[in-house]
């Protein structure tokens, strides 16, 4: 497995059948690299914000 902290970095087509670990600032996110990823960055799919959780009223 290869670990990435670059994020703005570009999937090349070597990359294609590989498990990737990218950084999201706290830990690493494994993804596997399919040939639609290529071109993007590795940033894209790796996401650094958790979904907001809202409170229920009473």
């Amino acid at each position: 497995m290869i670990k990435i902290w670059s994020r703005r970095s570009t999937i090349l087509p070597q990359f294609v059948g590989k498990t990737v670990s990218i950084h999201n600032g706290r830990i690493f996110i494994p993804c596997k690299i399919s040939p639609e990823m290529i071109g993007h960055k590795f940033g894209e799919f790796a996401v650094t914000r958790k979904k907001p959780v809202h409170k229920k009223k009473k």
